[in-house]
C-alpha cells in the first residue's frame, strides 16, 4: 500500500516541482520565513559570477597630455589636437608687458616732440619687437640701450612661443565621452528665410 503524501511541517520551504533541479535555489531558506509562517525576501541572493569592469571611457582620466605619437592609445580614448596653452599664455604676457611699456615711452616722446616741435626721438618704439632695437641706432645712453636690448629680446622672445603654441598645436588622448559633437542642420531664419543651425555638445 502506497503511504499518502505528507504535508510539509509550518514554516517549511515548499518543495520544488517534479524534475526541477534542487541547486537552482528553489525556494526560501530558512532565514526567509517570518514569526508567522509567511515567506518573506530571503536575506542573500544569487548574484552575478563574474565582475565587469567599469569602462575605461567613463572612469579614466579627462585628458592624457604625455602621450606622443607612435605609442598605443588606451582603449576609451581618441587623438586630438590641441594648442599648447602654456605657451600662448606666456608669451601673450612676455610679449605684452614690454610693449605696453615701449609704447607708453614713445607716446610720452610724441607729447614733448609736440610741444617742441621736434620729430618723436622715441618714435620707433610703436613697432614691436624690431622697434628697440632700432632705436638703439639713435640712443647715445648705456642705460637706455641696455633697456632697449632686454625690451627687445623678451618681445621677440613672447611673440615667438605665441605663435608657436598657436600653430604648433600638440596631440592629446581625449576621453570619447568628451569629444566634440557638432551637428548642422537647417533652421529657419526670419519669416520666410532658411539657415543653417550648429548644435552641439563639448
Amino acid at each position: 500500500m502506497t503511504p499518502a503524501p505528507q504535508s510539509p511541517p509550518p514554516g517549511a520551504s515548499p518543495p520544488p516541482p517534479p524534475g526541477y533541479p534542487v541547486n537552482q535555489g528553489w525556494g526560501a531558506p530558512p532565514s526567509g520565513v517570518g514569526p508567522n509562517g509567511e515567506f518573506v525576501a530571503p536575506l542573500s541572493q544569487t548574484t552575478q559570477p563574474y565582475y565587469v569592469p567599469q569602462s575605461v571611457a567613463l572612469s579614466g582620466p579627462r585628458y592624457i597630455k604625455d602621450w606622443n605619437d607612435g605609442e598605443q592609445i588606451p582603449w576609451g580614448y581618441h587623438r586630438e589636437e590641441r594648442v599648447r596653452k602654456g605657451e600662448i599664455i606666456s608669451g601673450a604676457i612676455l610679449f605684452g608687458v614690454p610693449y605696453i611699456i615701449s609704447s607708453w615711452t614713445a607716446s610720452l616722446g610724441a607729447d614733448l616732440s609736440s610741444t617742441t616741435g621736434e620729430s618723436n626721438p622715441a618714435g620707433w618704439l610703436y613697432l614691436p619687437v624690431l622697434g628697440p632695437f632700432i632705436e638703439i641706432s639713435k640712443s647715445d645712453s648705456a642705460a637706455a640701450n641696455e633697456f632697449l636690448v632686454i625690451d627687445g629680446l623678451c618681445q621677440g622672445i613672447g611673440a615667438a612661443l605665441f605663435f608657436h603654441g598657436l600653430l604648433s598645436p600638440r596631440p592629446i588622448l581625449v576621453r570619447n565621452d568628451l569629444a566634440l559633437n557638432v551637428m548642422v542642420t537647417p533652421a529657419p531664419v526670419g519669416k520666410d528665410g532658411t539657415g543653417m543651425m550648429f548644435s552641439g555638445t563639448f
